[in-house]
């Protein structure tokens, strides 16, 4: 893949163990590992909607893992990571995994998210919900925000519930403050939201957040009419 990348025209330049966006300059680090057999069912446990794909079978048949390495915290750093991701993909590439949301991605699927940035397609790319007795958002700090996280039984759908709150703060860069109240739509449920610690991670997990954690707690009143997805209303 190496040699592919050398001679790819996607605007990037390889040298060394970087790889460079010729455009903006910014670079990111590669680390070049042989063959993982533990690759195939990686990619599975982190993409099932494509599990049983012919894509996903390529993963078993690869030779190379390429992982990059670069700073996130805000989608001006994590974009460049995205279209770096999508250049080795038009090297030969299999798929894209985000280690630090256990979130794999389909080659055309990856390169619909880069070119549907300007749509905020950096959170579909790097944010998953995992259900337990909590819904936890997981990779909001790739954006450089807090993960939300909510109970099961505190909401109807809660996954898309998180979905939709986590998405709202990073699309409308929202100035959230502990005490502020969310809802979906005008006649849907109300939550208040309040600081959380979050689920616990083992101290090395590329899935700790840095930033914190909202929870969202069911609040009485409902909400207000407002032309906007998500309405908000500060005390």
């Amino acid at each position: 893949m190496t040699k592919s990348l050398v001679q790819s025209t996607s605007g990037h330049i390889f040298a060394g163990m970087l790889l460079m966006d010729m455009e903006t300059r910014v670079s990111c680090e590669l680390q070049l590992e042989g063959r993982d057999e533990r690759m195939l069912a990686a990619f599975k446990a982190a993409g099932p909607h494509w599990s049983q794909t012919e894509e996903m079978m390529r993963i078993g048949e690869h030779r190379s893992v390429i992982y990059l390495v670069g700073h996130g915290g805000s989608q001006t750093n994590f974009a460049p990571l995205m279209h770096a991701a999508r250049a080795l993909l038009d090297a030969g590439g299999f798929g894209v995994k985000v280690e630090s949301a256990g979130l794999a991605h389909q080659p055309n699927e990856w390169r619909r998210l880069c070119n549907e940035l300007y749509l905020f397609s950096a959170h579909e790319a790097c944010v998953v919900y995992v259900s337990a007795a909590d819904v936890c958002s997981c990779g909001m700090h790739n954006l450089g925000l807090k993960d939300a996280v909510v109970a099961t039984g505190d909401a109807e759908d809660a996954v898309e519930l998180l979905r939709t709150f986590t998405r709202y703060v990073f699309a409308e860069q929202a100035e959230i403050r502990p005490g502020q109240k969310f809802s979906v739509a005008s006649d849907a449920p109300v939550y208040r939201v309040v600081d959380d610690a979050g689920p616990r991670y083992e101290d090395s997990s590329l899935f700790n957040n840095p930033y914190g954690f909202w929870r969202l707690v069911p609040a009485t009143e409902t909400g207000r009419v407002s032309k906007r997805r998500a309405w908000w209303r500060l005390r």
